[in-house]
């Protein structure tokens, strides 16, 4: 696969100060083999940054201390990946021998959504009390004396669009990636590129993820796209009670879904999958169709597109009426502009949905300030001064804009605002 810079693709932004491109981009690496063999290749090619995330989330505040870490990867997550997907444990171990750390550690950065609700976590709900008669939503929390405290939200906003809205009637699902500034400062996100062996019959993938992780969002070879969400709901849990509860972490389901070749299998394995945590995939394939499917540890609400529609948008609430009628469970996310992001995006394309919509108006769209700098286009908030007390998004930013063209299969990606940066593209092949 060789990339294509793309220089003044993407959107021009109203205010000068926000609208000098720049020039740096992620790193490509590409692995082939069986599992264990292109975990090493990874592993080798990313060692350093590898190390330098796996030393951020073990900072204080960021995961609960590193002993109980290790237990709960044994007792929850090396037993699910036993059960429910094998060939990643495998080439889990591979990229720890290729990077020179341990499996666990590993494990810790493609689990650390999930370990960062258990006790000693970031975003740790102390249990409800029996005698609370109204589920709290909105929590989140500060780990006293942690100076470098980082949030691990992710205030991402995914998109999905087919055959009645786009030009020439290919699929795209997109995404504007926002996390802790820290992968964008220090250049830690891998644009991943994983041939399988011809033995697996899996599909080639290429995945923008964190590095060491397997996958964040992606695509493969044969037509499945993959972007996501963070959501938190107050079913979300933390399995330790002492017993081995196997599950397996988010960011494992949304590999499981890429390693299938067909939608309909690829969507079972990723509602089968047992968690502990809510998030939101959206779901997507080159035959014209995507879905939504807003999971909660013990449900997953699909959100099906009409038979006239022709596009589908995410944030971070879920969208779902059904859940907003229950009263056992209850949206917990913390706010802010998850609430307009998905309208924003929407009114970005709208006047495009008869037929128009291409990698341009997409990554437009993308480029909004509205609620400027925690906006659709997200920057690191420079405002000074903590504002309401523990808020989570202060060094977030959008550290990656991806496009995945499913029909062409071409990846259109850049390093951080799509308003900023410089976009490449990619052909994944067989």
């Amino acid at each position: 696969m060789q990339p294509q810079s793309q220089h003044g693709t993407g959107a021009a932004i109203p205010s000068s100060q926000h609208s000098r491109r720049t020039t740096v981009y992620y790193e490509h690496i590409r692995v082939s083999g069986l599992p264990r063999e292109r975990g090493r290749q990874y592993g080798k090619q990313a060692a350093a940054k590898i190390r330098q995330n796996i030393a951020h989330y073990l900072q204080p505040g960021q995961l609960p201390p590193w002993e109980r870490t290790v237990k709960y990867i044994n007792d929850i997550y090396v037993t699910g990946l036993k059960e429910y997907f094998p060939s990643a444990l495998e080439e889990m171990k591979g990229i720890a021998e290729g990077a020179g750390v341990t499996v666990e550690e590993i494990i810790m950065l493609n689990a650390r959504y999930d370990l960062s609700r258990a006790p000693g976590g970031s975003r740790y709900r102390p249990p409800q009390s029996s005698e609370k008669k109204t589920l709290t939503t909105g929590l989140w929390r500060h780990i006293d004396g942690a100076e470098d405290w980082d949030d691990l939200d992710n205030e991402c906003t995914s998109s999905a669009f087919w055959q009645g809205a786009t030009a020439g009637g290919g699929v795209y699902t997109a995404q504007n990636w926002d996390i802790s500034s820290h992968l964008y400062n220090n250049d830690l996100v891998i644009l991943l590129e994983v041939h399988p062996d011809p033995s697996e019959n899996a599909p080639s993938m290429f995945l923008v993820t964190e590095a060491g992780q397997m996958g964040r969002s992606g695509m493969n070879s044969a037509g499945l796209g993959l972007t996501a969400n963070s959501l938190n709901s107050t079913a979300d849990y933390f399995p330790e009670d002492g017993t081995r509860t196997p599950r397996l972490p988010i960011s494992l389901l949304r590999r499981l879904f890429l390693q299938e070749k067909s939608f309909p299998k690829a969507l079972q394995a990723i509602y089968n999958a047992p968690r502990h945590v809510s998030n939101n995939l959206t779901l997507s394939t080159a035959e014209g169709f995507a879905l939504c499917m807003e999971l909660t540890p013990n449900e997953a609400f699909v959100i099906t597109p009409k038979a006239a529609d022709n596009h589908i948008i995410h944030s971070n609430h879920f969208l779902t009426p059904a859940i907003h009628a229950r009263t056992d469970i209850k949206d917990s996310y913390a706010g802010g502009s998850s609430w307009f992001r998905n309208v924003q995006f929407e009114k970005g394309v709208l006047p495009f949905l008869d037929g128009r919509v291409d990698v341009d108006v997409i990554t437009r769209a993308f480029s909004d300030h509205l609620g400027y700098p925690q906006s659709l286009c997200q920057h690191v908030d420079m405002s000074g001064g903590e504002g309401i007390p523990g808020y989570p998004f202060k060094k977030s930013m959008t550290v990656a804009c991806v496009v995945y063209d499913l029909t062409r299969k071409v990846v259109t990606v850049c390093k951080g605002p799509p308003c900023q940066g410089t976009f490449e593209k990619f052909k994944l092949d067989e």
